[in-house]
């Protein structure tokens, strides 16, 4: 009898850790799941919490590729994949002698210069693409990175949250592992550490595909503002962990927060004024977009949401001619200005200036095109 009570006792334990251990895998992207050694040896120092040395083995299980022929690979993203820094910058070099606008292999030699610790160098092609493509993820993502090996926090968290304000967590097969090695590179291993607040923000990104790093993004958040480490950039962080678990009110509680102690916080604004519209809360939710946009006038991105409140929602299309007559103001080649300046001014039967704004604005789409 006491022999068949210790064999149910240990079934049901090998039952609860086996529950355990699901529901934390199940919470992990598949992009931590590779039939390799190298990706197995990833796995187990990941789960044990070294998170360098795990990004470091599944990089090394990433080359494991095929033969790249240069037809297949013209940027160069698959060959630096696989380890070959020399062959990945022959074919992005190629090619941008044939298409100097070219995006993918500037990038791409943004990241040979991150594997070579160029990171002055990095910066500036990434920046190259930039200048074209202002919103280019992977490219904003990869500064954050170069900027922290650089030891400016302010940088990369700035280009950090510009990168996942646009909904994405980057397209580059490196660039997730890369994220991973620098918070274990940044992680304090003995006092403290160098810049709690990017650590809650690089644990932020992290969450996108392992929702334990939330909980990190936490404590490190909590920790930055009790040091002041940056604590409006903290209490964003924060805030996002909050939304991305359903907790509105106290996700919003986190953005005031932010606002009040930076009241030019234009991102922190942004997500206020999302939580306000979760909560159907439409005056918390102008009040918000509207400060958004006072914080940055010059930043297209808010002027979609802005639109959305001011025009759709309540109708208001003279104050949305009124902002907008005062963002071109600021930066005459701002499209998205001209553009919604030229709608709101439709609404209000002004054709002519509509017409001169909307013209405006496709003149504009065009020269960026051909530039």
């Amino acid at each position: 009898m006491r022999r068949r009570l210790s064999v149910l006792l240990l079934a049901i334990a090998i039952m609860a850790l086996w529950g355990v251990a699901y529901q934390r895998l199940s919470a992990m992207s598949s992009a931590f799941f590779r039939v390799s050694g190298p990706g197995l040896r990833g796995l187990a120092l990941y789960l044990h919490g070294d998170w360098a040395a795990a990004a470091r083995a599944y990089r090394d299980g990433l080359q494991a590729w095929r033969r790249i022929e240069y037809a297949d690979d013209p940027s160069g993203a698959f060959a630096l994949t696989a380890g070959d820094l020399s062959g990945a910058e022959r074919r992005a070099r190629t090619t941008l002698r044939l298409l100097p606008a070219a995006l993918g292999p500037r990038t791409t030699l943004g990241e040979i210069a991150l594997d070579r610790k160029q990171y002055a160098v990095a910066l500036r092609h990434f920046q190259e693409v930039l200048d074209r493509d202002p919103d280019n993820v992977d490219a904003l993502l990869l500064s954050a990175i170069a900027r922290a090996r650089q030891s400016d926090a302010g940088g990369a968290i700035a280009s950090l949250s510009r990168g996942l304000r646009l909904g994405s967590a980057g397209s580059r097969a490196t660039l997730m592992f890369r994220v991973l090695e620098l918070a274990g590179d940044l992680a304090p291993r003995q006092g403290s550490a160098r810049s709690l607040c990017l650590l809650a923000h690089l644990h932020r990104y992290l969450r996108i595909f392992d929702e334990a790093h939330g909980e990190m993004a936490v404590a490190y958040a909590t920790q930055a503002i009790a040091a002041g480490d940056r604590p409006a950039d903290a209490y964003m962080a924060l805030g996002i962990v909050h939304d991305k678990r359903g907790r509105y009110r106290e996700a919003l509680a986190a953005f005031e927060r932010a606002v009040t102690v930076d009241p030019q916080h234009a991102e922190a604004y942004r997500w206020g004024a999302l939580e306000a519209q979760r909560l159907q809360e439409p005056m918390r939710q102008y009040r918000m977009i509207r400060a958004a946009f006072e914080a940055a006038p010059d930043d297209p991105f808010y002027l979609d949401p802005l639109e959305d409140v001011l025009l759709r929602k309540f109708g208001d299309a003279r104050t949305m001619l009124v902002l907008m007559q005062r963002a071109v103001a600021i930066d005459p080649g701002n499209a998205s200005a001209h553009e919604r300046l030229a709608r709101a001014a439709q609404v209000l039967g002004e054709r002519e200036q509509a017409a001169q704004h909307g013209k405006r604005a496709v003149d504009l789409r065009r020269q960026r095109k051909d530039t």
